[in-house]
């Protein structure tokens, strides 16, 4: 139907314009939702570029996309809960606060940045190779754009929630004893960020999701 260039198109156009609306976002979850609206992008720009390792790495972008995406949403919960922290502007030094769950938010926006062996840098390898197999260099210039920006919204974060001194002195009361916050509400995102990196680090594993899209994919593409 001629459809596929214009789709691919689109979604090359919203992947850049959702980072950069992330990227003034003062509210923490509306940033993570606005990243969000460019990451599903990545799994249309698969899909439109029909390559067989483009839409590869669309497909697995369904998975690592989520649990990295989970991770940071997970971590955004617990600061509000435990904290009360909803904008970015409160993050400075919150990760002496909360070790565990800044770790976690830590690796799944390194994840989301592309940084490999995590997640993020299997979907965006597949993608920028399958795009040129087909013909489509200008995905990479993409998905370049799109990795600068992703940094620049994340590695902010990063620093303020580890290097950066607190906005006020002190750290509010635990309201767990001695733990961050209940372990009910912390076990969630060390195992998405666990999945996250072990889905990076054997993506060629038969169980990992990139394993998964492999058997989805070469019933139409891979001999």
């Amino acid at each position: 139907m001629g459809l596929l260039r214009p789709l691919a198109l689109w979604a090359a156009a919203t992947v850049v314009y959702g980072s950069l609306c992330a990227l003034f976002q003062e509210d923490l979850k509306k940033r993570l939702a606005y990243s969000t609206v460019s990451q599903v992008s990545y799994i249309a720009l698969g899909a439109g570029i029909l390559g067989p390792l483009a839409t590869l790495g669309g497909t697995v972008h369904l998975v690592h996309q989520g649990l990295m995406k989970g991770t940071l949403f997970f971590c955004a919960g617990n600061l509000a809960e435990e904290l009360g922290i909803h904008s970015i502007r409160r993050l400075a030094g919150v990760g002496r606060r909360m070790p565990l769950t800044m770790g976690a938010f830590t690796l799944a926006a390194f994840g989301m940045i592309g940084v490999p062996p995590l997640a993020g840098f299997v979907s965006k390898w597949f993608l920028g190779t399958g795009a040129a197999a087909a013909g489509e260099p200008w995905v990479i210039a993409v998905l370049a754009a799109s990795t600068a920006l992703n940094a620049a919204y994340f590695l902010p974060l990063v620093y303020a929630v580890w290097f950066r001194d607190p906005v006020t002195p002190g750290s509010p009361a635990a309201k767990h004893g001695k733990r961050e916050t209940a372990w009910m509400l912390l076990l969630p995102p060390l195992l998405t960020a666990l999945l996250a990196l072990l889905s990076g680090l054997f993506a060629a594993a038969s169980w990992s999701p990139l394993g998964w899209s492999r058997l989805i994919v070469q019933r139409e593409y891979l001999p």
